[in-house]
């Protein structure tokens, strides 16, 4: 029996990204992804809704974090001091998430 592996989300990303790039993103299938993270297809749509879904997932985190940082800044902050710390923050998320943006794009520019 195979052990537990964790960060199934980021190996099922992971891989699909990597397919992208070797095959093309019309030319990748689930399954596929699937297996090279080394997980079922039903751990996969656990996850993600789609194949198009891993590369738009973070948009909605991105925005919650923007939300959210607004929401919990001090009553005694302006509101573009507010705006300004939710810039920040997302600022700080986007450079952990770099390389993923810039393979991002790669695959979304070679696609149709």
């Amino acid at each position: 029996m195979a052990r537990w592996q964790p960060d199934s989300r980021g190996r099922l990303e992971h891989a699909a990204l990597t397919l992208y790039g070797e095959r093309g993103f019309e030319n990748t299938t689930v399954a596929e992804i699937a297996e090279r993270a080394g997980l079922t297809e039903r751990t996969f749509f656990r996850h993600f809704a789609d194949k198009r879904e891993v590369l738009f997932w973070g948009a909605g985190a991105l925005q919650d974090l923007l939300v959210t940082t607004v929401a919990d800044a001090p009553a005694s902050a302006s509101p573009l001091e507010a705006v300004a710390s939710a810039l920040e923050a997302a600022g700080t998320l986007l450079q952990e998430r770099r390389e993923f943006a810039r393979q991002r794009q790669a695959v979304i520019a070679a696609s149709a």
